[in-house]
């Protein structure tokens, strides 16, 4: 997952609003999820609206969350553990792409995403291949 900081966020606002910039560009030009940047220039719309509306005189919480650092939702997510077994499961699928580029098969081989599976894929396995004992 790639982490984005504050100036990103800065940076992407900027893209959008003074460079009149697409999404798909900041997009290609980041390398940051069109998704993601979406939110940020939404949210940053809505706080800006709010702030204009406004007629407290007092908008200093208001601006402090407009230039908020970035948060993500880690609840969904879970640690996996890389084991000696994970490490040997990538280094084979990382041989086995080299033998398929040695051989010329090159749409063959892993992608990098599907070898980033690794602990995802184990750890569903795993669970599936559990056990249970009965009480007979």
């Amino acid at each position: 997952m790639l982490s984005i900081r504050l100036i990103d966020k800065q940076k992407i606002i900027i893209s959008y609003h003074r460079e009149n910039k697409t999404q798909r560009q900041i997009e290609r030009e980041t390398g940051i999820n069109r998704k993601t940047i979406r939110r940020y220039i939404r949210e940053y719309e809505k706080k800006k609206n709010i702030l204009i509306s406004s007629k407290d005189s007092d908008n200093s919480e208001l601006i402090a969350d407009i230039v908020e650092k970035p948060k993500y939702d880690t609840s969904s997510m879970y640690k996996v553990k890389l084991t000696d077994e994970i490490i040997s499961r990538i280094k084979f699928y990382l041989k086995q792409n080299e033998e398929k580029r040695a051989t010329g098969r090159l749409k063959q081989q892993k992608k990098k995403i599907d070898i980033l599976d690794v602990p995802e894929q184990m750890v569903i396995n795993n669970f599936f291949n559990i056990k249970i004992r009965g009480g007979r």
